[in-house]
């Protein structure tokens, strides 16, 4: 997970064996492996990720190496079979990081820093989780495409379908008007959206709350009706998609002889986009 796109699933996400901010732990343990945990900390240098930590019983290299080499439910199986919690020990671990206060100085006017930069609501973002929450949503909410593209079209980080985290990007960008000469619900956006039958409007406004990829591609299928199978045939077929008529091809060669003069290997829509974004941005 590049978290210098994207920030770590929520705090009070429960997905993984319903225990708080273990996903979270996942997403940061992940991009502290690969180096691209951005602004965030992880294991001994993140207060958050101690208690999470000490709760399991597991140190954080080890969780680490655990979380880089398994998916999320191998992950699951790990911890369960070699870190085994009752439910009893659970709910009072979730009960206690949930009702989590500010608790000094320091974290209280983080707080009170936060609720005046976004402008939130002081009676609904009271504990240690939900201020948390209000940065991670503030500072990835307004994605900026006049400073970068949006990511490529083969990334399939939102409910496995190609182009989806490409499309919340745009979404963020329209909503925060920084699209540059992007568009949102262009053409290949409509047939993705038209498969998962979601209109423009709902998935900009879930791509907008959900900044993280897992928990906007969570969304997504609970509002589709499609299957794996059918999200994989979407992808084959987005994938080899490209012009099909007169209109299209004069469009397509054009783009290409600008920005790629006598390349003739390029023959598909997504292909031609990631050509775009690396020459516009200077990418090459």
């Amino acid at each position: 997970m590049d978290m210098t796109r994207q920030p770590p699933r929520r705090p009070t996400n429960t997905s993984m064996l319903g225990i708080v901010s273990l996903a979270r732990l996942t997403d940061k343990a992940r991009a502290h492996r690969a180096n691209t945990i951005g602004e965030h900390l992880y294991g001994e240098n993140s207060g958050l990720d101690k208690i999470v930590l000490d709760f399991l019983g597991v140190s954080h290299d080890d969780f680490a190496d655990a979380a880089q080499r398994m998916n999320d439910a191998e992950l699951c199986d790990w911890l369960r079979e070699n870190y085994p919690k009752t439910e009893d020990e659970v709910q009072a671990y979730n009960n206690e990081l949930l009702t989590w206060e500010p608790f000094d100085d320091a974290s209280r006017q983080r707080l009170k820093d936060r609720l005046e930069k976004f402008n939130a609501d002081p009676n609904k973002v009271k504990t240690m989780l939900q201020s948390m929450e209000l940065d991670d949503w503030g500072c990835f909410r307004d994605t900026d495409l006049t400073q970068h593209p949006p990511r490529s079209p083969y990334n399939s980080d939102v409910a496995g379908i190609y182009g989806g985290s490409r499309m919340g990007d745009k979404a963020r960008a329209a909503k925060a008007g920084k699209l540059n000469d992007y568009i949102y619900d262009c053409p290949i956006d409509q047939v993705i959206l038209e498969f998962l039958n979601i209109s423009a409007e709902d998935f900009q406004d879930a791509a907008y709350h959900n900044v993280n990829d897992i928990e906007l591609g969570d969304w997504v299928l609970e509002h589709t009706d499609r299957t794996q199978d059918e999200i994989s045939r979407l992808n084959e077929a987005l994938s080899q998609k490209g012009p099909e008529n007169d209109e299209q091809v004069a469009i397509f060669n054009i783009t290409l002889e600008r920005i790629a003069p006598g390349r003739t290997d390029i023959t598909t829509w997504f292909d031609l986009l990631d050509l775009d974004d690396a020459h516009a941005y200077n990418l090459e």
